[in-house]
């Protein structure tokens, strides 16, 4: 046996004192049915009726909020009562891997206060139904009443009408609070079924996952007949993208569309109608909007369910300011360099039975093996396994969905940190302000929406500037598109440049009115840059209309 060096030897056993400390933080923090707030505190059920003596208020109120949800696992399914396991089957275009569900429920089962929010279109902002039937608002609701008092609980809507993944994927930090736990995204009805809306909703995904409470997401598809054809709109460019990023998928389509088509007398009893009583084939009813919030609510109940079945299930300790990516990348790392470090037989099986240990529980397609030495090789290469780790869920993917293969492990997709400026900010650093205007740019809210402010030109040769800076040189203009209003188009250039002047129309031939994104820039060298925009005496509109609405500036 060829013997260590010296100088290697230290780096070997800190590298195993490594693991074993990783494998103990990850067996009391990072897999949720692993740790208790208290080791001498079991959250089952007692034995004995004064194993509640001499607990601390805390630790009641963690006891308390475990046995009611487990009250509620072992009583009738009310969900499958109203709908039947099948239609919620049907319901989840993708379930995932839960992992970041269970990381919320834990946040709840401690105590801890919670943030939940939506982003959404007009949907999801109750267009023509009461604040308080808007399916966020009964989701909420039934969380509330589920996790049941003590639990301090911010709901924050976030949606903005006339919006799509294209606008949130820069400008969400708008709309909720950064700090949120759970976030659901409700696009599919605003976003086509176009390819761009993939990388949308990439980035989009990245931006929210990254952000610092490692939140759950969780993607809703309400049923409409508006947008797409019969298999859905933007909901088809997302769901291979949540996938990816093991987003759970809730699809209010897929158990009703076909049922609905059979039967075209249930439009009405499900359907908003429009100013003329016609039905609104995009804006679901009260009824509608209860039962999307309560496929969302079997989703989160099914997880916690689940959680609770296992053996081994306990409340788990916070997870420390370490991030999951680091964590998982730490233990991978450590498997996959481990044999660089043991050279011998003995170093290689001090190396193996730590791994082992901190695998125990790992299924076996996801456990480290070595292959058989090579020739002139006394010990052979670690391998992680085939398949994904218990400590890789939630982790964001280091490509990008619609990139090609890299095997450097150095290209990683890098941080997405957008920066929109918006005449729909709430913060007055984000508001949409002109660096300069010739005074035909005003500021506009439709008198029947005051929800959708613009900054509106009506003029020929109306001109408005923007002094901003940009670090990726890239700018992105969002603006409202419509067949019936009238609208007509800028051209917008940045600094002196008017030759790479770019034209963005107001008019097109779809339906919706709805905002959509143009790239001004992508080239711009890293500074503060001025855009300018005019409004051209040139017009795609049939009636020849001018009027622009300007809603937000991306960087």
């Amino acid at each position: 046996m060829i013997p260590l060096p010296a100088s290697r030897r230290p780096h070997l056993f800190l590298g195993v004192l490594s693991l074993i400390a990783l494998w103990l933080f990850v067996q009391n923090s990072y897999h949720p049915g692993s740790a208790l707030l208290k080791p001498s505190f079991p959250y089952s059920h007692p034995e004995e009726p004064n194993e509640y003596a001499g607990l601390e208020a805390e630790d009641l109120g963690v006891r308390s909020r475990v046995e009611r949800l487990r009250s509620v696992c072992q009583g009738e399914n009310a969900f499958e009562r109203e709908y039947g396991r099948t239609n919620i089957r049907m319901s989840r275009a993708y379930e995932g891997s839960h992992h970041r569900i269970r990381q919320f429920l834990q946040k709840a089962l401690r105590g801890e206060p919670l943030s939940i929010s939506v982003i959404g279109g007009s949907v999801t902002k109750g267009h023509q139904v009461q604040k308080d039937e808007i399916w966020f608002h009964k989701f909420g609701e039934w969380f509330t009443d589920l996790i049941g008092d003590g639990v301090e609980i911010n709901y924050v809507n976030g949606a903005a009408p006339a919006t799509g993944s294209d606008y949130f994927s820069f400008c969400f930090p708008l709309h909720i609070p950064l700090e949120s736990d759970l976030i659901f995204i409700e696009l599919a009805v605003n976003d086509e079924g176009i390819l761009e809306h993939v990388e949308n909703m990439e980035n989009l995904l990245r931006g929210l996952l990254d952000l610092p409470n490692r939140p759950a997401v969780i993607l809703t598809e309400a049923v409409a007949f508006s947008n797409g054809g019969m298999g859905g709109g933007g909901g088809r460019m997302h769901l291979p993208v949540a996938q990816y990023f093991d987003v759970p998928v809730i699809n209010q389509r897929h158990p009703l569309a076909n049922h609905i088509a059979r039967y075209p007398q249930l439009i009405r009893p499900y359907f908003s109608q429009d100013w003329w009583g016609n039905p609104d084939m995009r804006h679901m009813n009260a009824r509608g909007h209860r039962d999307l919030g309560m496929l969302a609510a079997s989703l989160i109940q099914d997880a916690a369910c689940i959680m609770l079945s296992e053996p081994t299930f306990h409340v788990s300790q916070p997870p420390t300011v370490q991030s999951e990516r680091e964590q998982a990348f730490t233990i991978l790392g450590g498997m996959t360099a481990g044999h660089d470090e043991a050279t011998s037989a003995e170093d290689a099986l001090l190396l193996d039975q730590t791994l082992a240990l901190a695998q125990s529980t790992w299924p076996e397609q996801s456990k480290s093996w070595r292959k058989n030495p090579s020739e002139g090789q006394e010990v052979g290469e670690l391998m992680p396994g085939l398949w994904t780790t218990p400590v890789e869920y939630g982790i964001l993917p280091r490509l990008n969905v619609l990139g090609g293969w890299n095997p450097n492990l150095e290209a990683v997709v890098p941080h997405f940190n957008p920066t929109c400026l918006s005449t729909r900010a709430r913060q007055p650093q984000f508001n949409l302000t002109p660096s300069w205007n010739d005074g035909r740019w005003e500021y506009w809210v439709h008198p029947e929406h005051r929800d959708k402010p613009y900054l509106v030109a009506r003029e020929p040769g109306a001109t408005v500037k923007f002094k901003l800076e940009t670090n990726v040189g890239v700018v992105k203009l969002y603006s409202l598109k419509s067949k019936s209003f009238g609208l007509g188009a800028i051209e917008c250039w940045a600094d002196d440049e008017r030759d790479k002047a770019v034209v963005v129309e107001g008019y097109w031939t779809n339906e919706p009115n709805i905002g959509r994104f143009a790239t001004i820039r992508s080239d711009l060298k890293a500074g503060v840059h001025t855009i300018t925009c005019e409004l051209l005496e040139k017009t795609s509109d049939p009636e020849g209309g001018h009027e622009f609405r300007l809603i937000s500036i991306m960087r």
